[in-house]
């Protein structure tokens, strides 16, 4: 599937670079600028953010948005996402290297070791999971499907491989998307100005989400905590990263004690899949279970040998 997106990037950017250039130099770009500076930016650190180089047309991360946002399940197991048994055994492997951190947030927000290792698992392998998405650049790109000229180019260019951007519940989809970019847009750049860093620089999904949690910056800005005790609260520290999560997860409704029900709901307040649901519920289950042993048999002892 990423292979696909990629080479329908790959095959088009020649093009695409022709045909929408003017809507991002001419029509998005200011549009955005000034939707930003209504929400309380200041228009230098806009400009600065919209014109970096870095920031640049990619019309693949709207594709994947639109259609491949969405956790999927195996081919043997539908309702579940495919998890390398490898990655269950490097989640207890954490669990034993962080107890004590682990444990300290369990007497504090009532998160077991084990519910935050699986989501871990799932969202950034433990935070070894490569971010390969200019954060700025995502966001960007799907505010700018805000400018109907600029959508009508996307939906011209990508016609024949996603009829659906001709459907009303995708161009309806399409529009929440940008304004919710639009929204993240401004909390990534009040993140990065606390943690006094360049938000161009930040990498992240073609989502926009961020660090080892995979937190979204409004997410951040709400429910990020320090974790390390250095007073600041960072979502690429994984220290930070977990204590978050615990604070999300107990805002949300997660206990130990509470039903499966509950526990369900609290975690779709981090995903909205019943997909990545079940997967961190079955990891969940997995980790709590007691590991088995395998020992090689014991020698036969010769007779004369064995004491009675």
């Amino acid at each position: 599937m990423k292979k696909t997106i990629i080479t329908i990037f790959t095959v088009t950017v020649l093009f695409l670079h022709g045909t929408l250039a003017c809507a991002w130099n001419d029509l998005s770009r200011n549009f955005i600028e000034d939707r930003l500076v209504e929400k309380g930016l200041e228009r230098s650190l806009v400009q600065g953010m919209l014109n970096d180089s870095r920031v640049s047309l990619r019309p693949d991360i709207i594709i994947q948005n639109l259609f491949y946002s969405s956790p999927q399940g195996s081919a043997e197991k539908p309702s579940v996402m495919n998890i390398d048994p490898r990655h269950i055994a490097s989640g207890r492997n954490f669990i034993r290297e962080n107890q004590e951190f682990l444990s300290s947030l369990e007497k504090r927000f009532g998160t077991s070791p084990q519910i935050i290792t699986a989501i871990l698992i799932v969202e950034s392998r433990l935070g070894t999971y490569p971010m390969p998405y200019n954060v700025v650049t995502a966001y960007t790109n799907m505010a700018f499907l805000l400018d109907p000229d600029y959508f009508r180019r996307i939906q011209e260019i990508y016609a024949e491989q996603y009829p659906l951007l001709f459907d009303e519940a995708t161009i309806s989809r399409a529009h929440r998307r940008a304004n919710w970019a639009l929204g993240e847009l401004f909390h990534l750049a009040q993140i990065a100005n606390k943690l006094s860093i360049d938000p161009v620089s930040i990498m992240g999904s073609f989502a926009g989400a961020m660090g080892p949690a995979q937190f979204i910056p409004s997410t951040f800005n709400s429910y990020g905590i320090d974790g390390d005790g250095d007073g600041i609260a960072s979502p690429f520290n994984m220290k930070d990263a977990k204590a978050s999560m615990a604070h999300y997860l107990k805002r949300s409704g997660w206990s130990e004690k509470a039903s499966v029900e509950k526990k369900r709901k609290a975690i779709f307040q981090y995903n909205r899949s019943q997909i990545y649901v079940n997967t961190i519920m079955m990891l969940y289950e997995e980790l709590g279970k007691s590991e088995v042993v395998f020992q090689e048999p014991l020698p036969i002892m010769p007779e004369e040998l064995i004491f009675y």
